[in-house]
């Protein structure tokens, strides 16, 4: 079982060691610093199963808490997100859905958020949440890139409502439960990987890390103005090692971010999405995770973990629990602040191809 063990002896002695040195004050401000990382809604108190009713920005929103099953010591943080046509509670609980809440058992606090357009159902697959976004976003599922409309450019330098829901979330999960401040991990398949990469590129300074899998960068062109869906493939695929600016981020993309490990999957030749009729081919998840890994492996602060399969758009498929201890394993092995010099990268399990630094496979 995986799982962190936190000294006792050192921090049972310092209250007296501090008293001692005269620092009591230093302490006492510490203590207040580290309760206000904490924090909730007003009369909101949170729970294990499904929190509803949680107001952030003038909305209600919902998240699934499954609390590690060894609760000594504060927990490391695994936030999963869906897609477009899979239910939350189907990313928690099934196979071949990504089956998260196992990883309760291996000692990680999952933290499942409720997508705005199921309306607090974390039952509902596709439903409303399958078609194009409004109110200048381009998906419905997850506020997670901008439009390409003039709707769209407010979002070039605001994160978002959902970028400060999951944070205001895991704040207030923070409240009842012991929780790994260094150790706070977001990830997600599909819209919810395009989400994964506007919280990094956003909120840097907060997550850990996270894993997008086969996620949208949503590929600009310098100058920040939009291309079609085959303009922007060519792009990519003409220069694969540039640096692309990407509507699921900032404009321009911040020139540094907070220390974090980034571990970025593509599902292999056939990662590609379908809008059906008479749209047809919408998204190929090639240039898009050349993109997103370009940027993160040039981060001289972020260890990029490049990831190859053949499992197709969707969460991976082979040995999936197996994967997904790995992932986290490897996320927590490089807890927020530390060198990237000293991280070490482990083997994945059958069926997956991880190297170090930006995708080399693609093109």
């Amino acid at each position: 079982m995986f799982r962190f063990v936190k000294p006792r002896s050192f921090a049972t002695g310092l209250p007296c060691i501090m008293t001692a040195l005269g620092l009591a004050g230093v302490a006492t401000s510490a203590s207040a610093a580290a309760q206000s990382e904490w924090k909730c809604p007003e009369n909101f108190e949170p729970k294990a199963g499904l929190n509803v009713d949680f107001p952030s920005d003038g909305v209600d929103r919902a998240f699934v808490v499954v609390p590690p099953t060894d609760a000594s010591g504060a927990a490391p943080v695994w936030v999963p997100m869906v897609g477009t046509v899979e239910a939350t509670n189907w990313n928690l609980y099934r196979l071949p859905n990504g089956h998260n809440a196992a990883l309760a058992d291996a000692g990680y606090m999952v933290i499942a958020p409720v997508r705005e357009c199921a309306d607090q159902d974390p039952d509902l697959a596709a439903g409303r949440c399958n078609g194009p976004g409004h109110d200048g976003w381009n998906w419905n599922p997850w506020h997670e890139g901008r439009a390409t409309t003039a709707q769209g450019d407010r979002w070039k330098t605001d994160a978002g409502p959902d970028v400060r829901f999951l944070e205001a979330m895991v704040r207030c999960v923070g409240t009842k439960w012991k929780l790994d401040r260094k150790r706070l991990y977001v990830g997600g398949i599909s819209s919810g990987g395009t989400m994964t990469n506007r919280a990094l590129l956003f909120d840097s300074s907060f997550w850990g890390g996270g894993m997008p899998i086969s996620g949208e960068w949503y590929t600009t062109r310098d100058d920040g103005s939009s291309m079609s869906f085959q303009q922007a493939r060519e792009f990519v695929a003409d220069d694969p090692d540039k640096i692309f600016q990407g509507r699921v981020g900032p404009y321009p993309l911040p020139k540094k971010l907070d220390p974090m490990i980034v571990i970025t999957v593509w599902g292999g030749k056939n990662d590609k999405w379908d809008c059906g009729p008479p749209i047809g081919l919408c998204s190929d998840y090639r240039p898009t995770t050349q993109a997103a890994s370009n940027y993160f492996s040039a981060q001289s602060k972020i260890v990029h973990v490049a990831c190859s399969a053949d499992h197709g758009h969707m969460w991976p498929q082979v040995n999936t629990d197996a994967f997904n201890l790995w992932a986290l394993e490897t996320m927590a092995s490089h807890p927020k602040g530390s060198n990237p010099s000293s991280f070490k990268l482990t083997k994945p399990p059958q069926g997956y191809r991880c190297k170090l630094g930006r995708f080399t496979d693609h093109y």
